[in-house]
């Protein structure tokens, strides 16, 4: 079998049609109300968290969150933190720290049992 045979550099085979590249196919299109998309993963996320509580979303869905499509590391101690920091600086991209400690107990936890406790009845 020559290479020619099974690879298609300058459109996609799907079916008897053969596509550009990126093109939608048309038994795609036929079968679909419609497609709404955008540039973006992170952006189609926010916005599907948005779709989840249609039509009566008392939440906003802010656009962006704090960590956005930026990625992060998450350090449970200061010698992870430490070394984060040292990592970034090694390799010279810019660090921020969105978290400074000291960690603490956040005051939306309960510090008391929902339960009765069990005394023997």
């Amino acid at each position: 079998m020559r290479a020619k045979e099974f690879l298609k550099e300058a459109g996609v085979t799907y079916g008897r049609a053969t596509l550009k590249r990126g093109e939608v196919p048309h038994n795609f299109k036929d079968s679909t109300v419609g497609t709404v998309r955008n540039s973006g993963y992170y952006d189609l996320y926010r916005a599907s968290l948005a779709m989840a509580g249609y039509p009566d979303n008392e939440h906003d869905v802010d656009p962006a969150s704090w960590a956005g499509s930026d990625g992060y590391v998450l350090t449970y101690t200061e010698e992870e933190k430490e070394m984060a920091k040292a990592a970034f600086d090694k390799i010279g991209i810019e660090y921020a720290d969105d978290s400074p400690g000291p960690s603490h107990e956040s005051d939306a936890i309960n510090n008391e049992s929902p339960m009765k406790p069990f005394k023997g009845y």
